[in-house]
């Protein structure tokens, strides 16, 4: 195992971006384009099942522009990097970051989950938005596509799973995997 929490999440983040595959799946949780698939051993495929739900209260969360249900989602000294913004070291310090994003776009996400893989204490999800979703400007009402390939490290703290990384990036070939 990696010593100290910020290791273990550049060996992780690494990984997810190097292509690193863990594990085999079956099942279908793919979202639209059945990328995703959940293992055939079932105690792992619960812990998918698990950290997914992590994920899955974070997006009703940001489509209920609601700061009070994602800040318990994340580890005390997670970090989120977010395009063309700094990045933000503690769950604390994400509030303003968060609001301020709330008054500008109102959000209706739907990740289409593209792994979930579990390495003992830690999980990599990778999503990305079906080709075709809009966010919507608050103050104008305009809409726009929305481009967004994410990353979720979580790790498992007591019996919790939290998420210790959050990043994305925006491309708009995302949906052609």
């Amino acid at each position: 195992m990696c010593a100290g929490t910020t290791n273990c999440k550049t060996l992780v983040l690494f990984a997810a971006f190097a292509g690193v595959a863990w594990g085999g799946t079956v099942g279908n949780d793919g979202g639209r384009t059945g990328a995703f698939t959940y293992s055939a051993d079932t105690s792992v495929a619960a812990v998918q099942h698990d950290v997914k739900a992590v994920v899955e209260r974070y997006q009703r969360g940001l489509n209920s522009s609601n700061f009070a249900v994602i800040r318990p989602l994340f580890a005390p000294d997670a970090v989120a990097e977010w395009n063309h913004k700094a990045t933000v070291i503690g769950r604390d310090g994400m509030g303003a970051p968060y609001e301020a994003l709330f008054k500008e776009i109102k959000f209706a996400t739907d990740f289409q989950y593209d792994a979930v893989d579990i390495h003992g204490d830690l999980a990599i999800v990778r999503t990305h938005h079906p080709v075709g979703q809009i966010e919507t400007n608050v103050k104008d009402g305009s809409k726009k596509l929305d481009f967004n390939r994410e990353i979720f490290v979580l790790q498992r703290i007591g019996t919790d799973w939290k998420i210790i990384l959050y990043t994305f990036n925006t491309e708009p070939r995302q949906g052609e995997q």
